[in-house]
């Protein structure tokens, strides 16, 4: 049998972990002891690839209104912990304000990553555009360490410690990703946020299920040959014009940790990244939405398809009741397909509100919505929700929508318990 031939039990030494070997006697180098601390990192690292990329908690960015200038603005991160597509995890251990118009260079690569690859030169921002805010692991020097034996007018090696640190990186998108986009339209920030979502690059996929199954799709991935390394975790999109942060979008970068998928040469493979984006999708929509909210001077004149291409296949909506601050329900969803039938008032299905979590669950296997095609949406009221307003209690009132392709739960029926906010067959039998 060939040499080449791996045989069962027989020890495979390529791409092992190599340990020192200590023991009384050994003379030890520094070269000896920089190779077990590789060991360690190595081991850290298959672990940090086996959980997976992405952010694990905290890391949410937004402009720093104390610090922020239009010609310089400044965003705060939050402290957190994410795992780069090495394996290596990078830790924040406090709220941070960083400087968008970076003014310091860093060498931020050495031999503690020398088996990764180098860290591209960052942006120098000089001007409007979209960038992706990224957190990248650094190593810096700390110290001067006591000698024995060494010239000390000629000691270069006496580095006290290796700090392994975290720097941020904003690195260009260029115009070519969002062509055929308009920045000034109020769809820019939705409609961008999807192509980092890779919608428009998996539509071939529902034409050949079994083949068109791409590995890799969407903005971010595409920049991964523009300057996004495997060192880099993305947090966040910005879009800086001349007139300052137009908007700090994170979900549309951000993803949380996803891990390998030993199905990933199989059809249909890629779920359980498309559920990871799933969630990203109803964080996005719900942060837009917040941000739309509070910077509305009349949220009651805000319509939805204004400013949103793409629905996520499940979301959560604030209604207005005086004094607090939300839409209308009939003016912001003016132009999406949902019950009733044109010309009713109001959508009448009601959901327990114990069944949210389930119908969010269920919804976020789904597909967004294309608010061009009219497809349809599934619209419901929580009944304790609507009771509570009833009843004269200071709660906001919500409207919850989920995907059209989804099974309802709030079929016809008659709670005799709750006679008000039972749901009843329509009389035409149509939606």
């Amino acid at each position: 049998m060939a040499d080449t031939v791996l045989q069962l039990q027989q020890p495979l030494k390529e791409g092992a972990i190599r340990s020192v070997n200590f023991f009384n006697g050994r003379l030890l180098t520094s070269k000896d002891l920089t190779r077990e601390q590789q060991a360690r990192r190595e081991a850290d690292w298959r672990v940090g690839l086996a959980v997976g990329d992405g952010v694990a908690f905290g890391l949410e960015v937004d402009p720093d209104a104390t610090l922020d200038e239009p010609q310089a603005p400044v965003v705060r991160v939050k402290a957190g912990l994410a795992v780069n597509r090495k394996g290596q995890t990078l830790r924040l251990t406090a709220d941070t304000s960083v400087a968008l118009a970076r003014r310091f260079d860093s060498a931020t690569t050495s031999c503690i990553f020398a088996q990764c690859n180098p860290i591209g030169v960052g942006t120098y921002v000089a001007g409007a555009g979209v960038y992706l805010l990224t957190i990248a692991p650094a190593e810096m020097s700390e110290g001067r360490a006591p000698t024995n034996g060494l010239d000390p007018s000629n000691v270069r090696c006496n580095t006290d410690t290796n700090v392994e640190g975290v720097q941020f990186r904003l690195i260009t998108v260029g115009p070519q990703h969002y062509a055929g986009l308009d920045p000034s339209s109020p769809q820019f920030r939705n409609r961008l946020a999807y192509r980092c979502f890779g919608v428009g690059d998996r539509e071939a996929w529902y034409h050949d299920p079994l083949r068109a199954d791409p590995s890799s799709y969407g903005l971010i991935d595409q920049l991964r040959t523009e300057g996004l390394g495997d060192l880099d975790v993305p947090l966040a999109l910005l879009y800086w014009t001349a007139g300052g942060l137009q908007f700090v979008d994170n979900w549309a970068a951000r993803r949380e940790l996803l891990a390998p998928d030993a199905l990933a040469t199989q059809a249909f493979a890629q779920r359980r990244r498309r559920l990871v984006e799933a969630h990203a999708m109803c964080a996005q929509f719900e942060r837009q939405l917040a941000d739309l909210l509070a910077a509305s001077a009349d949220p009651a004149t805000v319509i939805a398809v204004e400013h949103f291409r793409y629905l996520p296949p499940f979301g959560l909506i604030p209604l207005r009741r005086e004094p607090i601050r939300g839409f209308v329900e009939t003016t912001f969803l003016s132009g999406t397909v949902h019950r009733p039938m044109p010309g009713a008032n109001q959508p009448t299905e009601f959901i327990d509100a114990r069944l949210i979590g389930a119908l969010r669950e269920q919804a976020l296997t789904h597909a967004p919505t294309d608010m061009t095609q009219e497809e349809f949406i599934w619209l419901y009221r929580p009944w304790q929700n609507v009771r509570a307003l009833l009843e004269g209690e200071t709660v906001q009132p919500m409207l919850v929508f989920a995907s059209g392709q989804i099974a309802t739960p709030s079929v016809a029926r008659f709670d005799l318990a709750r006679f008000d906010y039972s749901n009843y067959a329509s009389c035409c039998g149509g939606l």
